[in-house]
């Protein structure tokens, strides 16, 4: 072992340190003692890159929290320490490269999620923070890039802040559809005005003859109706298929948003995280089935298909 002092090949192995039983040095040449420091993954974690970016990819591929923990070996609060670094990383990452996107078609939607915890551990000052959650989403119907999301009820002041994010993030004039929530009509007549052709798409269900307490699910849908409601939207775009499929994509690839189980956060900041980290790799990491490319590549964002190290990496 070459002695980080004097250079020479004359150091051996003196002892370990610490709980991770570092490996330390002793040089016979310069007395001196020097150990090989583990190498940190962005965040803080002593955890090696290419182990942080299998646990995160297997948490994007559907895994629970536990069932990574119990595969990898890697205890369940490392993992929810790396998926909060992970997320803060992949926030960053969005706020500086998605902005200014000319987009034509946009289409908005929302997700409903939960976020609970015991009773025991509820803090009675913030409320808010647990029970129903909805994800609002905006997606660029032809590069399928996610433009903007946001993170709270489903209420006006909610939707009033998710149309600013939308209005901060495309650039130019576009056609906007979304579905026929009321609450959207006053952020986009103060915010995208005179930038948008507004169209709703409303779905009119039928109840079930079998509904009762026990039942789950959605009525059928019995018709939709497309209503143009500013400007001179294209009836042939009049859509939000393209941002339901991605809400699918959502359920199916994070464990959080599955129906009927206990995988759901527990804690809002983790499901922001969560979420944050998804919307990152869908734009970047993921290669869209249909386009063949990411959607960042296809938006003209960046010219190669990135790595979850690189995700990690970037800011």
């Amino acid at each position: 072992m070459t002695c980080l002092r004097c250079k020479h090949n004359t150091a051996y192995k003196f002892g370990t340190y610490g709980k991770r039983k570092v490996q330390r040095y002793r040089c016979h040449s310069c007395k001196a003692t020097f150990a090989n420091t583990p190498v940190k993954t962005p965040g803080g974690h002593y955890i090696d890159i290419d182990r942080a970016s299998k646990v995160l990819a297997m948490m994007l591929e559907g895994t629970s929290i536990r069932a990574i923990s119990r595969l990898t070996d890697i205890d369940k609060n490392t993992i929810m320490s790396l998926l909060g670094s992970a997320g803060g990383r992949a926030q960053a990452l969005f706020n500086s490269r998605v902005r200014a996107i000319p987009a034509k078609f946009v289409q908005a939607d929302e997700v409903w999620g939960f976020c609970h915890t015991k009773e025991s551990r509820l803090r009675k000052d913030d409320p808010e923070e647990w029970g129903h959650s909805y994800l609002w989403v905006a997606l660029d119907a032809e590069t399928k890039m996610v433009l903007t999301y946001h993170i709270g009820k489903r209420s006006a002041e909610d939707a009033y802040q998710f149309i600013s994010g939308l209005a901060d993030r495309v650039h130019g004039y576009f056609q906007l559809t979304t579905d026929g929530y009321g609450a959207y009509l006053k952020p986009i007549e103060d915010l995208l005005w005179s930038r948008t052709d507004y169209a709703q798409l409303v779905k009119v269900f039928q109840t079930p003859t079998n509904a009762g307490p026990d039942w789950y699910g959605t009525g059928t849908i019995l018709k939709q109706v497309p209503t143009e409601v500013h400007g001179m939207p294209d009836p042939r775009k009049i859509s939000t298929s393209f941002v339901e499929r991605w809400n699918l994509s959502l359920r199916m690839h994070l464990r959080r948003f599955t129906r009927l189980t206990n995988a759901h956060s527990k804690k809002l900041e983790n499901h922001k995280a969560a979420i944050a980290l998804y919307v990152a790799w869908y734009n970047f990491c993921r290669v869209h089935a249909s386009l063949r490319v990411t959607p960042a590549m296809e938006a003209g964002l960046t010219d190669h298909v990135w790595s979850i190290a690189e995700l990690l990496g970037a800011a």
